[in-house]
């Protein structure tokens, strides 16, 4: 017998063992086996063979279908035990989750099924992080907690006892997820889950105080009654609430947990009682804790999680109960509340409790205060909306009411244009929250949330709008529905991202209210502009990676209404759009105003040309303009405009697709540069390369794009550079390993990029997906392969080469470093190995960290400390106007309106 077979036997033999002790039905075990053995047979699989099958027979599980007894009904899946199959095949969860994820890409999974595994991970996470606040709170409500492990009363006959603390810790656990498994669709939300959670401890506090077990509460905890230990002490009729107690020790909001305590908890605490689940007295609660009613409650509620479990092929959260729980789960150190491990990676790389900041928008992100947690920071970013909201209603204020009848607008028009869209919009949002299985409580006050969010919004975009352009009338811009919905849109993301809504992540908003990525991200910058000093800085953060992540792949969906105006208008090159950097330009990223970015459209037109951008450069959409076709001129293949010949019409530009791609450049500069330095390419001739390649590719082979990502293109336009650039004495060359290893490493990265890129997309069946290698041979190199081919050898054009944008405000790559203040001039920058010696001037002063003498801080401090006393922030801007003045008439005025703008942020 050869090895090979040997070795088939053996894993096939190991195969049906797993089968036999989980008691998968025979369709799943063929289906396992054949899929293990087809990805055997083309790939390499590393380590535990157990592991790689573990996976394969979870795939095959999860993707069956099982008759129930009902007839004409099935269930997707066989009742599996995730759990059991993990310990069986003696593989960790967050081995589990790495594993998976190559899984599906070499089987090529479906999105769904992705979707599945993704939604899955989070839910650990989640999962993980409520359990670490419930260990602390249960300790501030119970004594007696201790590390032995709960014993089973064996003999019917045993004497019962009042259950243990250890006993009630488990229960409670045992009953706070056995509820949550009833919201199936929010189960994952982490700001309701975690008042839920507080629910959960009100009710079992509640038990307990009723029944008077003093030899089990503490003492000491705040929401006793002061008189409680007194010797005349009377038990009240019912017992009191401690949510507002909880939520002071523990990062809660008062408000938001006695909803989910009235209309959801209660709901299902009520159901639980109804159908027997629970014992004790149904009316008000009561009575679970009590001698004969426990212990049948805890047999009740573990038949009924172990059932949910299984139907849904999910992990049992009971794990964290267990005596291996760190060994079952994967953590190198034990579970505690004090500390961040990896179980919390998909909030995060590095252990940390909340995502990476995306490389652009950070100009908006002020320093952060403090270390959090990922549930305090989901109550800081939901405390600082409903402060921002406390005082708002869901209608135009009365500021907003006089700025409309000071521009000639009728209420008619107000209630046509303004109140019933809204309306609209707000029932729409109201039926995904109901499909979410929120409360009718819920939905309301949430709705209410993103309309007075909407209007605060709205009034100060249209107040920058009246205040650059007085002379115009607002009726046109409320005349286009779709630009106050995209609006709309963006305050439901920021109202969704505070409460942690995973299942209604973006880009499901869009979806929401029929919306394409392309609209929508018009209005990100200015909804960041409106609300940058009053919400937290995660939600801010967020908004930022929502544009990065349409910019880079959801606008180049076939799909998009990019590519319409792709067909009429070539695609600029990136000095065509590109602002130049200056001292009144730092801190604006996209000086156009609000009707910039929206054209107007005619009433008979509007559902026709929505978004057609038809304006002159510099001139308000306000005013209605020509509604023709407009290209920009033709370009050479370096990016420089042609001549003009008889036979070619001047075009005017597209003021919209002009700031789209403006935008698009500036995340492609800047993803280009943090790979660049990640591979240590620090040529600027060599990054000049790769720029035009990229800016060649988006250009003149635009169809690379479709259904695309960003980065893929990038990547691909870096190795290929390499790869000709490569000489004895300039070794820049760098293999695709090279490449994705420093690509994972970039904050928001998505192994999924690299791992699964459109191949071929035909009309009959699903499209072709590959790795990158493979999209790279079969489609890069058919499109590209000229092009990169003149800087190599002889056909080497140096003088071609596109100008590198400037990747603004990023201290990595400019040569000074991050401005962090104008007045004095300081800057901060990443350390190197040996630093370039300071200019020649006398007031430049360096400081580098754990190398230089404090002294170097202190002078530097010193410095600062006197000048910025007496500096005022404009009085540059101020200068720069004035020696404008003395020029022509026509400058100073542009100069005048940027330093307004400036003063506007």
């Amino acid at each position: 017998m050869s090895n090979q077979e040997e070795s088939d036997e053996n894993w096939i033999a190991a195969m049906d063992d797993l089968c036999s002790q989980l008691n998968v039905d025979p369709g799943a075990t063929k289906k396992s086996k054949d899929s293990f053995a087809e990805i055997k047979r083309n790939f390499t699989l590393e380590g535990d063979s157990l592991h790689w099958m573990a996976c394969a027979l979870y795939v095959a599980c999860r993707t069956s279908i099982t008759p129930t007894v009902e007839s004409g009904k099935a269930v997707k899946g066989n009742c599996v035990s995730l759990t059991r199959l993990l310990r069986l095949c003696n593989i960790s969860l967050i081995q589990f989750f790495t594993k998976i994820k190559n899984w599906m890409d070499m089987t090529l999974m479906p999105s769904d099924f992705k979707d599945k595994i993704s939604r899955l991970e989070h839910k650990f996470a989640v999962s993980t992080i409520l359990f670490r606040k419930f260990q602390p709170l249960f300790q501030e409500i119970f004594m007696g907690l201790t590390n032995e492990p709960v014993k089973i009363k064996s003999s019917k006959k045993h004497k019962l006892q009042p259950c243990s603390t250890n006993a009630l810790f488990n229960f409670t656990w045992c009953l706070y997820i056995s509820v949550k498994g009833e919201f199936h669709n929010s189960a994952d939300d982490l700001v309701d889950m975690y008042h839920l959670l507080l629910s959960c401890l009100d009710f079992m506090y509640a038990n307990a105080f009723m029944a008077d077990r003093r030899d089990i509460l503490n003492p000491n905890f705040r929401g006793l009654p002061s008189d409680w230990s007194e010797d005349d002490y009377e038990q009240p009729n019912h017992p009191p609430c401690i949510i507002s107690v909880l939520c002071e020790l523990k990062d809660g909001l008062a408000v938001q947990a006695r909803t989910m305590k009235d209309y959801s908890w209660n709901r299902v605490i009520k159901s639980f009682f109804e159908k027997g689940i629970l014992n004790g007295d149904s009316e008000d609660h009561l009575g679970v804790l009590d001698i004969g009613n426990f212990d049948v409650n805890v047999k009740s509620l573990n038949n009924l999680y172990e059932t949910y479990v299984l139907s849904v092929g999910e992990f049992d959260e009971r794990i964290f109960l267990g005596d291996h729980a760190q060994e079952h789960i994967g953590t190198i150190k034990k579970v505690s509340d004090t500390e961040i491990s990896q179980v919390i990676a998909n909030f995060g790389p590095s252990n940390k409790g909340c995502p990476d900041t995306p490389l652009t928008g950070r100009r908006y992100l002020g320093r952060r205060a403090e270390e959090l947690t990922p549930v305090s920071e989901a109550n800081n970013s939901l405390a600082r909306l409903a402060s921002f909201l406390r005082q708002s209603k869901p209608q135009p204020s009365a500021c907003l009411m006089k700025l409309f009848a000071e521009c000639g607008v009728s209420d008619e028009t107000i209630t046509k244009k303004v109140i019933e869209p809204c309306n609209t919009w707000m029932e729409q949002f109201a039926e995904s929250l109901l499909e979410n299985q929120c409360s009718s409580e819920t939905i309301a006050y949430r709705c209410n949330m993103v309309t007075c969010l909407y209007y605060k919004v709205f009034e100060h975009i249209l107040r920058e709008e009246h205040r650059k352009k007085p002379q115009v009338s607002l009726q046109v811009l409320l005349s286009q529905e779709t630009y106050q919905l995209t609006v709309y849109a963006c305050c439901t993301e920021v109202v969704l991202h505070s409460y942690g809504v995973h299942s209604l992540r973006f880009p499901r908003v869009l979806q929401i209210y029929n919306l394409s990525a392309f609209h929508f991200y018009k209005i990100i910058e200015l909804v960041v502009k409106a609300v940058v000093e009053k919400l937290s800085r995660d939600v801010i953060k967020h908004l930022n990676a929502v544009e990065e992540q349409v910019l880079e792949s959801l606008v180049w969906t076939a799909d998009s209404p990019l590519w319409d105006q792709l067909d009429n208008t070539s695609v600029p090159p990136s000095a065509k759009v590109t602002i130049p950097e200056s001292p009144l330009r730092r801190g604006i990223h996209s000086p156009m105003s609000t009707v910039d970015r929206y054209p107007p459209l005619m009433a008979d037109q509007a559902k026709k040309q929505l978004f057609k951008d038809n304006v002159k450069p510099g001139q308000s959409l306000l005013v209605q303009t020509n509604t023709k076709n407009e290209t920009s001129p033709p370009t050479s293949s370096n990016g420089e405009i042609t001549p003009k010949t008889p036979n070619t019409t001047p075009k005017k530009n597209n003021n919209s697709l002009m700031l789209f791609f403006r935008k698009f450049y500036s995340l492609a500069v800047v993803r280009m540069n943090d790979l660049c330095m990640r591979l240590r390419l620090t040529d600027d001739e060599l990054k000049r390369k790769i720029w035009t390649c990229l800016e060649y590719s988006i250009m003149h082979q635009t169809q690379l794009m479709m259904d695309r990502h960003l980065d893929q293109i990038l990547m691909c336009a870096v190795y290929v550079i390499c790869k000709v650039s490569n000489s004895p004495t300039n070794q820049v060359e760098r293999t695709f390993t090279d490449i994705m290893r420093c690509y994972r490493a970039r904050p928001l990265a998505d192994n999924h990029v690299y791992r699964s890129v459109l191949i071929n997309n035909t009309k009959e069946g699903s499209p072709e997906r590959g790795d990158l290698i493979n999209f790279y041979n079969r489609v890069y190199v058919q499109c590209m392969q000229n092009f990169a081919l003149r800087f190599t050898g002889r056909n080497r054009d140096e003088s071609s080469l596109s100008p590198l944008p400037a990747a603004r405000g990023d201290a990595t790559y400019s040569p000074g470093g991050q401005r962090v203040s104008g007045a004095p001039q300081l800057s901060v920058k990443t350390l190197t190995a040996s630093p370039p010696p300071p200019p020649p001037h006398k007031h430049h002063l360096t400081y580098r960290f754990s190398r230089s003498p404090a002294k170097d801080l202190h002078a530097i401090n010193t410095l600062v400390s006197c000048e910025v006393g007496g500096l005022k922030r404009v009085s540059e801007t101020e200068e720069v106007v004035k020696r404008a003045r003395c020029g022509s008439a026509g400058v100073a005025r542009k100069l005048q309106g940027l330093v307004s703008d400036r003063q506007a942020l």
